[in-house]
Order: C-alpha cells, then structure tokens, then sequence
C-alpha cells in the first residue's frame, strides 16, 4: 500500500472507529500476529502510525466552543 494508500485507510478507521480506532488498529496487528501472517501484522502496525498522526494533528487544531465568550 503506497503513503497515501495508509493516509486514507486511516482516516476510515477514524471515520468509522472513532476515538477507538487506534485500539481496532492494534487489536488487528493483534490478531495477524498470532496467526503466523507479519505482513499483514506489519501493515495493521504502519496504519497505527498513521492514526496516530492523525490524533496528533487534530489536538493541534483549535477547536471552537459554542460556549467560548
């Protein structure tokens, strides 16, 4: 999967998992792991990266209050 390949899969697990999707993503390399299948564990893993990356970008942003004075 090219860059941008795990930059939109990220931001589907975000989409779709929400604030868990992190956790999804592990729980995946998790499972892939134990099945013998490190490609796979290894892909799930480089996904984690990019969530992430994600979390980290967005508690950077601003967000507006609908309370904010």
């Amino acid at each position: 999967m090219t860059q941008n390949g795990f930059a939109y899969f990220a931001d589907a697990l975000v989409f779709v998992h929400g604030p868990r999707a992190l956790a999804e993503a592990a729980r995946h390399a998790e499972l892939c792991e134990r099945a013998g299948d490190m490609e796979t564990a290894a892909r799930w893993r480089h996904a984690m990266a990019h969530v992430n990356d994600l979390a980290k970008k967005a508690s950077g942003t601003k967000q507006k209050h609908c309370l904010a004075a």
